[in-house]
């Protein structure tokens, strides 16, 4: 009951000061992480974001099309497959790709604050491991439905 407890009270309030911070870039807690991965990897394509993040694809359309409209994004035909595009970030989301970055790490270090590095490897492994399991778990009950 705990674990399930913290778990979302702090994805709930790291959204909401998320949406705090990105809000003057035009971005909230659910669309930076796309900026982040094109960034990382220009010409991903939409379909990779599933496996990467783990959510459902017409939240996908929905986040691209809007970074699309707002031009931190752009999309050009795959070369090998007409049906899927690539995603590449314009200057807008390069300029984001700094600021969110910078907004992650501040968070991440004030919330990590009192642990030390050990029990920062730690939780972070840990962290890692209950979510790998919970995908699992998840996979594997709908594959049993």
């Amino acid at each position: 009951m705990e674990l399930l407890k913290w778990l979302s009270i702090s994805d709930r309030y790291t959204k909401m000061h998320l949406d705090r911070e990105l809000a003057p870039l035009g971005l909230n807690s659910s669309q930076h992480m796309y900026i982040l991965k094109i960034c990382q990897e220009p010409g991903i394509t939409q379909d990779k974001f599933i496996n990467v993040f783990y959510i459902h694809p017409s939240n996908v359309t929905r986040s691209i099309a809007y970074l699309e409209k707002a031009d931190f994004i752009r999309k050009e035909p795959h070369p090998k497959d007409k049906r899927t595009c690539c995603l590449y970030p314009t200057e807008k989301g390069l300029a984001a790709y700094a600021d969110i970055l910078n907004i992650q790490s501040n968070w991440h270090e004030r919330l990590l604050a009192d642990f030390s590095p050990e029990e920062r490897e730690l939780f972070l492994a840990f962290l890692h491991k209950a979510g790998k399991k919970a995908i699992l778990e998840v996979t594997k009950e709908i594959e049993n439905q």
